[in-house]
């Protein structure tokens, strides 16, 4: 009778395999992020990379900042194909050519399990040239910057954002705000109409709630009816390709991300778009930045507490500018407040 097959292994060799080779042959897709490399984590359905691999002097490891997981090349291996430790160090060494000694007989190779990616939704994206015709100064949010800001400021700016003009229910003076990803692809278009009486408690200030234009169009025949467009694109994300060595400043309304531009431009500007959207597949587009977080007076605690669980992503630094910069009876105070405090509109 024939012994079990007894093979020893050498464990310190095989855990200076380098992560990032064994977790492509596994079938990981790997991101760059600065010094380490990003992928999904095998230890919780992650559909968003979350899982940091180190590949350092004297650090070669992985771990997750979302579960908390990770370890060495053969936990890796373990956790990703459901192995024992000794079927993933003899996968190891068969696959890095590290030599094993076995007593009997021949031990067949596991095979490790295909990584099955996540079906992706199919979107709709907006034609470049449905944006190019609204392309303008002319709506009510420039209107009220030109009274603070020089006209070619403001020009300079809306070029940059490719903010627009749209005409609704005959108001022809609507702000149209592109949310446009990295890749120059039109996700969605959100519209907003601005108080424009310089006189107004209520100027520079939504008078209005806002649509997105996508689903307007698509209910109306232009776009097609069951179109799904993306929710997960920030505002001025189109800009973080064309300056990458840029510090970023995150802000929540595309609004205000125009007034930073404006008064602060040797940052560049992102929104997400509301509170509830500071989420890590809409922040991805920052992996590496250095970026300077400024909430609203009314969101600062619960963007601390966000923020707190994506500093792998990126470098965050949270500012408490809204709350040390706004009057005791705001409770809702934003970047734009404070800009607008100071650059009174001009009465003409």
């Amino acid at each position: 009778m024939m012994n079990t097959p007894y093979e020893h292994y050498d464990t310190r060799r095989i855990n200076a395999i380098p992560i990032t080779g064994v977790a492509q042959r596994l079938g990981y897709e790997l991101k760059r992020a600065g010094s380490v490399w990003k992928t999904r984590c095998p230890w919780h359905e992650d559909r968003h990379p979350s899982l940091t691999l180190y590949e350092r002097t004297n650090e070669n490891r992985c771990h997750c900042f979302a579960c908390g997981k990770g370890g060495s090349v053969i936990d890796l291996t373990m956790q990703h194909s459901g192995w024992t430790f000794q079927e993933a160090c003899r996968w190891l060494c068969n696959e890095f050519c590290i030599p094993t000694t076995q007593e009997h007989g021949h031990v067949p190779l596991p095979v490790p399990k295909r990584v099955e990616k996540p079906a992706e939704p199919t979107y709709t994206y907006i034609p470049q040239e449905m944006l190019a015709g609204l392309v303008s100064v002319d709506n009510s949010l420039c209107q009220c910057l030109m009274r603070m800001f020089t006209p070619a400021a403001v020009e300079s700016v809306a070029g940059e954002y490719l903010l627009g003009t749209y005409n609704y229910r005959d108001i022809d003076e609507y702000t149209v705000f592109p949310n446009i990803d990295a890749r120059g692809r039109v996700c969605n278009l959100k519209i907003q109409h601005y108080d424009t009486e310089p006189s107004s408690l209520r100027f520079a200030h939504s008078d209005a709630g806002c649509l997105w234009l996508g689903s307007l169009w698509a209910k109306e025949g232009r776009l097609a009816k069951d179109a799904e467009f993306r929710s997960d694109c920030l505002f001025g994300e189109h800009l973080l390709p064309r300056y990458p060595m840029q510090k970023v400043a995150l802000v929540e309304s595309p609004k205000n991300a125009i007034f930073g531009a404006l008064a602060f431009p040797r940052m560049l500007w992102v929104a997400t778009g509301n509170k509830g959207a500071l989420k890590r597949r809409v922040l991805q587009p920052l992996q590496g930045r250095d970026v300077l977080v400024i909430p609203d007076r009314d969101a600062i605690q619960a963007w601390t507490e966000t923020i707190a669980t994506m500093r792998d992503l990126a470098n965050f630094v949270i500012s408490d500018f809204c709350e040390r910069q706004a009057p005791s009876c705001a409770e809702k105070f934003d970047i734009a407040d404070y800009i607008q405090q100071l650059r009174q509109p001009m009465p003409f």
